[in-house]
């Protein structure tokens, strides 16, 4: 019987033992969470903190950029600006400097407006027109613009514009026989081209000698 009695008694300490235990197990079940609860409350706390900081950082680089795009836009304005005027300046200053080399033309052209009045003589008349383009010529050169040779001289479609070839008796064939408008450069860069007529396939005369075309410029 008193065996009976012991073993009993050792029968409901040991569940109380593991009772025990579950209880602290529980608890400890129970800490970890409140533990786990309070981590990611923390964690979430220090991302948001974060995300605002990155929000006020972009929108300072936002108002930074803003400001200097403004700023280029308004140099960029003033530089229109100021190559306009230069630009305007210069055109100015360039007809300044052209115009008074042909003033004079101007005027020796109304005094041959002035001989070839009634009784004026064909010769005189001429010789007022002549007067006037030698003056024109003048001023072309004083400014660096000068004709282009043609007839007389090979054909050169660098400076030349052919509007026909003709047979000639007196041109080798692709030689200039004829201007119909003159060409001008000023130095190597070509103003207008020549317009001209040259010599075709059946013609028959010599090739052109050197420097003949410098009598048709």
């Amino acid at each position: 019987m008193t065996k009976q009695t012991d073993s009993a008694n050792s029968h409901a300490d040991l569940s109380d033992e593991i009772q025990q235990a579950m209880d602290e197990a529980e608890a400890a079940v129970s800490a970890l969470d409140s533990d786990d609860e309070d981590d990611k409350g923390a964690a979430a706390a220090a991302s948001a903190s974060g995300l605002a900081a990155a929000v006020v950082e972009l929108e300072a680089e936002l108002q930074t950029t803003k400001d200097r795009w403004l700023r280029a836009v308004a140099d960029l304005e003033n530089y229109k600006k100021r190559v306009k005027r230069e630009i305007d300046e210069a055109t100015l200053s360039s007809v300044q400097r052209l115009l008074p080399a042909f003033l004079p033309t101007m005027d020796n052209l109304e005094r041959a407006l002035e001989v070839s009045g009634p009784g004026a003589s064909v010769d005189q008349l001429a010789r007022g027109i002549q007067m006037v383009r030698d003056d024109f010529m003048a001023a072309l050169r004083k400014h660096g613009i000068e004709p282009v040779p043609s007839v007389g001289t090979p054909f050169d479609p660098s400076i030349h514009d052919a509007l026909q070839q003709v047979d000639s008796p007196d041109h080798a064939p692709g030689v200039v026989v004829r201007e119909f408008e003159r060409g001008y450069r000023m130095g190597e860069r070509l103003i207008r081209p020549a317009r001209v007529i040259i010599a075709g396939p059946g013609s028959t005369g010599s090739a052109a000698a050197p420097g003949e075309g410098a009598k048709g410029a």
